[in-house]
């Protein structure tokens, strides 16, 4: 390597410890800085020098590489001290910025929505229990009924044949129903219903009626 060695910019020997070109260094910089050589060109080039051999010279991993090229030696792997990152260690990663904002895939979304839609009438349909519906004991409008031989009204399955058919449902103990007929009490003593008179169930009602005015 041809002309002045870093070592020689900084007056140290080779060998020189980081201490020794510090020190060399900070001397050398209060000596020829461009304040006290007046502003010359000469001053301002030796400062220039004196900066770019501090900065090898000071960084063990420069350091290295300037003696190994001085020596003609292969260039060694620069020494990294430990959590030290420069940029040379960077990575070369490349951001790729989005064609556009998210796109929402509405068609899968409307498709699957219709499926379940078809799923949810259909499983209504097969849940809907078919034909007549079991007594639950709570009285309606419409629903049929017994007289109990307590003389009270209890639930049972239409027959299409006599049956005694709730009309109204009231409050219990309410008396007489829109017709004059007495009211007849459910099984649980909370409501009490007026009965259809249908042709087939006459006798029926008279025999309830009597019973209730024994």
């Amino acid at each position: 390597m041809s002309g002045r060695s870093h070592y020689d910019v900084l007056g140290v020997p080779t060998t020189a410890s980081a201490t020794t070109i510090r020190e060399s260094y900070r001397r050398m910089a209060r000596e020829y800085h461009p304040d006290r050589a007046l502003g010359s060109a000469a001053g301002a080039d030796k400062m220039a020098s004196i900066n770019e051999a501090y900065r090898v010279l000071s960084d063990p991993g420069r350091r290295a590489v300037y003696d190994a090229e001085r020596r003609g030696t292969p260039r060694p792997t620069v020494p990294t001290a430990p959590n030290r990152f420069t940029e040379d260690d960077a990575p070369a990663y490349t951001f790729q910025h989005p064609a556009g904002p998210a796109r929402v895939p509405w068609r899968g979304l409307l498709f699957f929505s219709g499926i379940a839609i078809v799923a949810i009438i259909v499983l209504a349909q097969f849940s809907q229990p078919s034909g007549p519906q079991p007594p639950d004991n709570v009285l309606r409008t419409g629903e049929c009924v017994e007289i109990l031989p307590s003389g009270m009204a209890g639930e049972v399955v239409c027959t299409g044949n006599g049956d005694l058919v709730v009309r109204q449902v009231t409050t219990r103990n309410q008396g007489v129903c829109p017709d004059g007929s007495s009211t007849i009490n459910d099984r649980q003593g909370m409501v009490g219903v007026c009965l259809e008179q249908m042709p087939e169930t006459i006798e029926t009602i008279e025999t309830v009626s009597s019973v209730l005015d024994s």
